[in-house]
């Protein structure tokens, strides 16, 4: 189902709130898209929409040509991968954080690892694979967990990656390397929900879609 994602007057409320005014955008597969906007312009809320956190929204969104609420949530999520700013670690091996108790070999683990850019950090801890994360994940960086949780995507060959505001918590320099990873994947559409966008990376994106406050609409 590796497919476009389409919107036409997508929008979304609260309790009779406006929480995302109306937007029209087609994202072809693959492509590399930043959402900006201000707070409360609702960043957020597309990214849970297309994750099928949100099923009551109004408009149409659409992948390929199925419309997202008609698809089965574990359809959905076998496509599409929506990682938070703060990616939750287990404290349990980097084996296990990958695989969550599901079945990958040893190569297809470090196939994920390199185009995540994290096997080299792996490949220098004592245990490797079988390494214990540490509590709260504290054996990796922000930027090495974002990596990670890029990881298990990819090793279940997710085609649509959210990712909100995942470099938000990085410095300058580490940012810009998260996204010079999310950037250079293969086959895969990336929309990236971001408040600053790096002049080093913006011209890389197929896209920028400009969200407005739903106040501003009136």
């Amino acid at each position: 189902m590796a497919s476009d994602l389409t919107a036409k007057q997508l929008s979304y409320a609260y309790d009779g709130k406006l929480a995302l005014a109306p937007i029209n955008f087609n994202v072809p597969y693959p492509s590399k898209v930043a959402i900006v906007g201000d707070s409360g312009a609702g960043k957020s809320t597309l990214l849970n929409i297309l994750s099928g956190k949100l099923r009551a929204y109004r408009g149409s969104v659409q992948i390929g040509t199925k419309e997202l609420n008609q698809l089965p949530l574990a359809v959905l999520q076998s496509q599409v991968l929506y990682i938070d700013q703060l990616p939750y670690v287990f404290n349990e091996t980097v084996r296990y954080n990958l695989t969550l108790g599901d079945n990958f070999t040893d190569q297809e683990i470090w196939h994920a690892l390199a185009e995540s850019d994290l096997d080299a950090y792996v490949r220098l801890l004592p245990d490797k694979l079988d390494n214990l994360a540490g509590e709260n994940g504290r054996l990796f960086s922000g930027g090495q967990r974002q990596r990670l949780a890029l990881a298990r995507g990819l090793l279940r060959d997710r085609k649509i990656l959210l990712i909100d505001e995942g470099t938000s918590s990085l410095n300058r320099a580490s940012a810009i390397a998260v996204e010079d990873q999310f950037l250079s994947l293969k086959g895969v559409s990336v929309l990236f929900v971001t408040h600053q966008l790096h002049s080093e990376n913006k011209d890389r994106f197929d896209q920028i879609i400009q969200l407005h406050s739903p106040a501003e609409q009136h």
